[in-house]
């Protein structure tokens, strides 16, 4: 596989990041799997559009070989944005994707003046949270309660877990 190129995605890339997330997030592939932990889509055809249509939102994709292999976007309000919709596609994991996905968001944030970077992390997830913390995300103790039917998680009462990146330096 060539070193994949990271850019903005545009409406054709719709089909193949949900392909990307479906498989990371639901799929019996990858160690991102949420398999088990949450039923149901993960996201959806108009969410992804509404994503790449807003202003305040970079979604991102990984390129290489002609072919979408990742995913991530961030969301700015004012100096501090969200992170989130991140995916590599099961078959290119473990290869560096999903580190450069996220850096290439951090360069484009700190461009845009923004001081911190959040993500949340479903409960459960310690290898997740771990790998956030190992690139210099936070916990802060605060958690989200899940935004869609709670009856979409093996455990109705999970939660996420609220990290915090510093980007002012």
């Amino acid at each position: 596989m060539s070193a994949p190129q990271i850019r903005a995605a545009d409406a054709a890339d719709v089909p193949r990041i949900l392909e990307i997330v479906e498989a990371a997030y639901r799929g019996p592939g990858g160690w991102t799997t949420e398999e088990g932990l949450v039923s149901g889509a993960r996201t959806d055809e108009s969410e992804v559009r509404a994503l790449i249509a807003a202003p305040a939102v970079a979604l991102l994709v990984a390129e290489a070989d002609g072919r979408v292999i990742g995913c991530c976007y961030t969301e700015r309000a004012g100096t501090r944005a969200e992170f989130g919709l991140f995916a590599v596609d099961p078959a290119a994991q473990a290869g560096g994707i999903g580190r450069a996905l996220l850096e290439a968001q951090v360069a484009l944030l700190r461009e845009a003046g923004v001081l911190e970077l959040e993500i949340h992390v479903l409960q459960g997830r310690d290898e997740l949270n771990a790998w956030y913390q190992r690139r210099g995300f936070v916990p802060t103790g605060a958690t989200h309660p899940f935004p869609l039917d709670p009856s979409a998680l093996a455990d109705p009462e999970a939660r996420f877990d609220v990290l915090v990146r510093d980007l002012s330096h």
